[in-house]
């Protein structure tokens, strides 16, 4: 089947310039939609700067979702350490 410039290669209503488009804009748009996974108290438990900045910023309302449950919990699991640790006289 031959392209024909004026119809598209669909025979129809599309016009190469609206495929062309659509080809190039999609996957953009696409990318746009997808959300990236909230990272998990493992990783905050790695990052404890980070977490302590993600939790900062859930105080005041920059930061929301489930990060803000996974760096807390990485912090108060680290302060709790450190606790226990300062409490045996180990640190």
């Amino acid at each position: 089947m031959a392209l024909n410039p004026k119809n598209g290669p669909l025979g129809g209503s599309m016009t190469m310039k609206k495929l062309i488009l659509a080809v190039l804009i999609g996957p953009f748009a696409l990318t746009a939609c997808a959300q990236a996974a909230p990272r998990s108290s493992e990783y905050f438990a790695a990052h404890l700067d980070e977490a302590r900045q993600v939790v900062a910023g859930c105080r005041d309302g920059t930061v929301r979702g489930e990060e803000c449950a996974n760096a807390g919990l990485a912090v108060e699991e680290a302060d709790a350490k450190a606790r226990f640790r300062r409490f045996r006289g180990r640190d």
